[in-house]
């Protein structure tokens, strides 16, 4: 397989807010625009090339993390980074890019270098080179139940690090070895980007040092469920993705967990342990700072969710898994402090919490259970003609466990009636299920269950039997599932945070882009967002119905967007059911920018625009301003006479002229060949033709 490969050079300058609710470790982060873009860049020779090196320096800092923007990396190329200080390596191809949010690791050392790889053959590849940030720590939160910090250092396989917010997170014992935190070590997307096991003492004046590459891995943000309102319901669940360099998961490489307790018991003084990452101030050795240390305290109180312990910590623990030593159990997450030199307790969020534990039955992204593999071999049919059977063509994998045949079976909705499909065995781990001729309006849905042969039970979608797949009867077509243009101010069910507000384009473009009103972000008497502080806000949409996987959707709206325009500050972005979708461009005028947003899983989206100052600093700039937001998205349309089933070229008869075309596009997607429009052209579309042969009747 073809390679790819880079290198760069840096400084810079940004703050990651902490949470005084929480123990957090002070940590300012500094960012420097790097912007360095190489050309398309190929390799036309027999060999594996390196098509780009630059080195990537930054003298004040002890360990540097690379950020890219619009990178390409075709099949065959791949990005090598290398830490000079240690020779640490991690190799970035595009899925793994993806993944880590176009970062790299964190590399110990001032210099990393950076090398774009490709292997003959490989596609035109391009490097694009953001910035680089490293941390410094401005002090932190001690919480130390007495005099004297009593930690020891520990190395508990089940307990990592949270990068770069500097908690702690630990493996569990759900299905796919998640992690619990603290939700305020979360709360923003950037702060827990990644967990890091296996990490090393500091250096002796307290700056931390990072596992190799080999012992860090990206978080999956479409995994991760928090909530942080008060003492007591601080909580955070997550995953993430396979290892660079090893492909293993966490839990593969650590081999041990968390075993969570149902219940939470009486407070009757018995011993608990915090096990995290804390700071540490004199005397403590400044090389268990950010270090894996543990102390044991007795357990002091319990209210409501709230539990309290005298067990030492710091700034750094929040997150860690609350243990039980008497049951071995994991029966909260800790959170905050409030132990002093004459005495309190430290605090934590009880597993008990009904949202944790809502999150934990409802997991998302890669925490949702792989007991077995589905898949639709042909493409998911997206909607079914009225008045026409058809055959769903489905696998069903062997993962963690290998499937029990007799138990594989399709739950059919129609109406709110479920019923049991036959379902028979096509070999080679393939099955099919005939669905009914169904009518116009009807309200259809089904899922896939099979059982494992140890015991457990799948199905997908995951969530069934509350979350199902749609299959609308008619054909699929182009409808506006959304359109505003803010002529009333704030749409009802809308929220706008921030400086989020309806406005006049007073501050903005000169001409108009749809009617008069606007959202923006910004103040109206400054025409700035500069208010002497960091802050960010964020406007979005009500719950917009859509057809859960019915087709990829399309956002277009308006925007003029004026900022200092420098990586890694004043970030604007629009997400989509939380995950960003597009980063608008400079403009003074107004742009209008269009997004393909492939198939929701869901049958609702919320549409949202964010915007971040990320510091104080050079905020004396316009802002962002938002108009004519329209979502389309696919509607069905039913003809209940459909007048000629296996006609595909309209001549009035279901004829040899058909049977030819089905043959020619055989195995392509949609199109006229496609007689039942399930999404392929196969054999279910003869059998239509066959049975309908001859003139069309009236």
């Amino acid at each position: 397989m073809p390679r790819c490969a880079i290198a760069v050079m840096i400084l810079f300058t940004l703050n990651l807010a902490t949470d005084a609710m929480g123990q957090i470790p002070n940590l300012n982060t500094r960012v420097v625009p790097v912007d360095v873009q190489s050309n398309l860049l190929t390799n036309n020779t027999q060999q594996t090339q390196t098509l780009f090196q630059q080195l990537v320096r930054v003298d004040q800092a002890s360990s540097i993390q690379i950020r890219f923007g619009q990178t390409l990396l075709p099949e065959g190329c791949l990005i090598r980074m290398t830490s000079m200080e240690d020779g640490a390596v991690q190799h970035h191809r595009r899925r793994t890019l993806a993944q880590w949010r176009n970062g790299s690791a964190w590399f110990n050392g001032t210099t990393v270098l950076v090398e774009l790889i490709a292997e003959p053959g490989a596609g035109p590849a391009r490097l694009d080179i953001a910035h680089a940030r490293f941390l410094q720590q401005l002090g932190g939160e001690r919480t130390i139940c007495g005099p004297n910090d009593d930690r020891t250092l520990s190395n508990d396989p089940r307990t990592g690090r949270v990068f770069p917010i500097g908690c702690t997170g630990w493996i569990i014992d759900d299905p796919n070895h998640c992690f619990l935190s603290a939700g305020h070590c979360t709360d923003d997307p950037g702060d827990a980007e990644i967990m890091q096991f296996n990490v090393p003492l500091s250096d002796p004046n307290g700056d931390w040092n990072h596992p190799g590459p080999e012992d860090q891995y990206a978080v999956d943000p479409i995994s991760l469920q928090s909530e942080i309102t008060q003492l007591g319901n601080d909580w955070a669940y997550y995953g993430c993705f396979p290892n660079t360099e090893t492909d293993l998961t966490p839990y593969e490489a650590q081999g041990a967990c968390f075993n969570l307790a149902d219940v939470v018991p009486a407070v009757d003084g018995r011993d608990i342990t915090i096990t995290g990452y804390g700071t540490v101030s004199s005397p403590v050795d400044g090389t268990w700072n950010l270090a894996q240390k543990t102390h044991t305290g007795p357990y002091a109180a319990k209210d409501g969710t709230a539990i309290g312990y005298t067990t030492d910590t710091t700034g750094g623990n929040s997150g860690s898994a609350v243990l039980d030593e008497q049951t071995g159990l994991a029966i909260g997450i800790h959170t905050n402090g409030g132990c002093g030199s004459g005495g309190g307790n430290n605090w934590g969020c009880s597993i008990e919490n009904a949202g944790l534990q809502n999150a934990l039955a409802n997991p998302k992204g890669v925490c949702i259970p792989n007991i077995l593999n589905f898949d639709f071999p042909d493409g998911r049919p997206d909607s079914v003609l009225p008045g026409t059977p058809f055959q769903l063509v489905f696998e069903v994998i062997a993962a963690e466990q290998t499937p029990v045949i007799e138990t594989i079976t399709v739950v059919l909705s129609i109406d709110g009636a479920d019923e049991d499909l036959l379902v028979t065995s096509l070999g080679d781990q393939r099955y099919a299920a005939t669905i009914p001729a169904l009518e116009c309006e009807q309200d259809v849905s089904y899922y896939l269950q099979a059982q494992g042969d140890e015991g457990g039970v799948a199905t997908y979608p995951f969530g069934a039997p509350d979350d199902r797949f749609s299959l609308p009867v008619g054909i699929l077509t182009e409808t506006i599932a959304m359109t505003e243009s803010f002529e009333s101010g704030l749409p009802i069910g809308w929220t706008a945070t921030g400086m989020w507000h309806a406005a006049t384009p007073a501050c903005g473009p000169a001409s108009e882009c749809d009617g008069s009103g606007v959202f923006y972000y910004g103040q109206d008497d400054t025409c700035n967002y500069d208010n002497g502080a960091e802050h960010s806000g964020l406007l979005s949409s009500d719950p917009i119905p859509v057809i859960a996987g019915g087709g990829d959707l399309i956002l277009s709206y308006c925007s003029s967007l004026i900022t200092e325009n420098k990586s890694g500050w004043d970030e604007a972005v629009v997400l989509v059911n939380g995950v960003v979708v597009d980063e608008p461009s400079q403009s003074s005028g107004w742009e209008t920018r269009t997004v393909t947003i492939p198939a929701p899983g869901t049958d609702t989206v919320v549409v949202s625009f964010s915007f971040d100052t990320i510091d104080a600093l050079f905020n004396e700039f316009t802002g962002w301003h938002v108009d004519n937001i329209q979502l389309v998205a696919p509607g069905v349309e039913c003809d209940p006479t459909t007048p000629c089933l296996g006609d595909t070229d309209g001549n009035g008869s279901v004829d040899t002229n058909d049977l030819l075309l089905i043959i020619a596009e055989w195995g392509n997607q949609g199109g006229p060949a496609d007689v039942n429009n399930d999404g392929s052209v196969n054999t279910t579309d003869i059998l239509i033709v066959l049975e309908r042969w001859g003139p069309c009747e009236g």
